[in-house]
């Protein structure tokens, strides 16, 4: 049994779909993780950074995203979601985690909490947005190069950059302006949120309507 904390409609449910791809028994904690008095004690000792997602597992608990992506996958997948060692997928495979969860995410989380960066200047807040939402447009310009292959980043394989990339691409904020510019990611994205286990989640997040019309 493992024990998901998580915030409705957040990037937690990057970790929900993993645990319902591999058919994983698990309970969540749902609460409002931007409020303080409602973080769990159980949860800020587990991850003294008050993110979700947080996974609490047999071996401990484990927080970042990605991390927990590939701990599920290769305590459970066998030789899905991840390439194996030796398989020369990997090296890709590995490039393209990084890099959204390092290239991709920072501005994923600027476009939803600017407030961070400049939490009393509302000027410097607004040029922010618009800096970070001229460079999503480049890096989505990368990622549809890099999926001309797909429909997964590594052609037929799905893995868990494919699952990253979605549950960051879902909301119309990270989007570029114009979707249909970028028919290779578009693609990856409408092909990940059909999935049945991602509908499953979207479905418990009453976020369903975040896959129309892609």
């Amino acid at each position: 049994m493992y024990t998901l904390y998580s915030h409705r409609n957040s990037y937690a449910m990057t970790a929900q779909v993993m645990l319902e791809e591999l058919g994983l028994a698990y309970e969540t904690v749902v609460f409002n993780v931007h409020v303080e008095s409602e973080r769990p004690a159980a949860f800020l000792k587990a991850n003294p950074n008050g993110r979700v997602p947080t996974l609490i597992t047999p071996d401990g608990p484990i927080y970042e995203s990605a991390a927990i992506l590939v701990y599920l996958a290769e305590r459970h997948g066998g030789d899905r979601f991840v390439p194996t060692v030796g398989d020369p997928r990997r090296r890709l495979f590995w490039q393209w985690q990084f890099y959204l969860m390092s290239t991709l995410q920072p501005e994923v989380l600027i476009q939803f909490h600017p407030e961070r960066y400049f939490p009393s200047d509302e000027t410097s807040r607004d040029k922010l947005l618009r800096a970070s939402t001229e460079w999503l447009e480049q890096i989505w310009r990368v990622l549809d190069d890099g999926l001309a292959d797909g429909p997964h980043f590594l052609g037929d394989l799905y893995t868990t950059c494919d699952i990253s990339f979605a549950m960051q691409a879902l909301w119309r904020e990270n989007q570029p302006s114009d979707l249909a510019s970028y028919p290779n990611a578009a693609r990856n994205l409408r092909t990940v949120l059909a999935r049945p286990a991602v509908q499953t989640v979207l479905k418990i997040h009453t976020v369903e309507h975040l896959a129309d019309g892609l």
